[in-house]
């Protein structure tokens, strides 16, 4: 069954507006997303192509704290490790199929879970999200998200509303988007197992300290990465924990910059 990488979760604790302000300060194309009423939550969004940065923020807490959306649950669970990367989705036409995978390797399975919000032209955006946890693993598994729309109507739609658009920076593509992790064996076969994603060889990263090792996938690899002397990667693993820690982004020109925006650091 065929995923690709969809978007990114930075949480943060300020009007999501701010956070694009910053992203645009580092030159990159950042827009107002909208309202989640029903989960009491708003966002900003960066995309490169179809694969975006999703800023997320509580509006409503009375609302949130009420919800049973397992995303929202860790956006306010996670505020004293103050705001950054918290979460990835990956993107599905095939949502009901691993459903059955999932249950089919014994995991515990929420939703699908319905999300919807209206867009100031007066349009709904309707998706669908599945999360999953293994009883067998300690560590926090993406969640899948299913679109109402084709990848090829998303994209014209939102490139025609000037949501897609050339990055002032000369970005071009999300490259990968890197987790740390306690033990690197463990956690491939972990992911292996959970999405069947194929491996490449095992490699040292000096810049983040750390072993690390890349799954392939449509719209941004995932490069799983255990510390091995201080570094990014072990600084992340100690404050946050096994989670996404770095953005590493294409493009266009030569540009060697790391930019931290609200406590997630992205790679040109």
């Amino acid at each position: 069954m065929q995923l690709s990488f969809d978007h990114l979760v930075h949480f943060v604790h300020r009007p999501p507006g701010e956070a694009a302000r910053l992203f645009q300060e580092a030159g990159f194309h950042a827009v107002a997303g909208g309202r989640h009423t029903h989960w009491g939550t708003w966002n900003s969004l960066s995309y490169l192509g179809l694969s975006y940065v999703e800023f997320l923020a509580v509006e409503e807490a009375t609302v949130a704290k009420q919800s049973d959306n397992p995303l929202i649950r860790q956006l306010l669970g996670e505020a004293e490790r103050g705001e950054g990367l918290g979460q990835i989705a990956l993107r599905t036409r095939q949502m009901d199929a691993w459903v059955e995978r999932f249950q089919s390797l014994g995991l515990k399975v929420t939703g699908p879970v319905a999300g919807s919000r209206t867009r100031d032209d007066g349009k709904i955006l309707q998706w669908r999200m599945l999360f999953a946890e293994d009883p067998h693993s300690a560590r926090q598994m993406p969640f899948l998200i299913e679109w109402s729309e084709t990848d090829e109507e998303r994209k014209a739609d939102l490139t025609q509303r000037g949501i897609i658009a050339p990055h002032p920076n000369g970005a071009t593509e999300l490259q990968a988007v890197g987790y740390a992790v306690s033990d690197l064996e463990a956690a491939a076969a972990d992911w292996t197992r959970w999405f069947g994603l194929p491996s490449q060889a095992v490699f040292d990263d000096e810049q983040m300290g750390a072993r690390c090792l890349t799954l392939a996938l449509s719209g941004g690899n995932i490069v799983l990465c255990e510390p091995q002397q201080d570094g990014w990667a072990k600084r992340m693993l100690q404050s946050r924990g096994e989670r996404p820690f770095f953005a590493r982004v294409g493009a266009a020109k030569a540009l060697h910059e790391s930019h931290s925006i609200c406590g997630g650091t992205y790679l040109i």
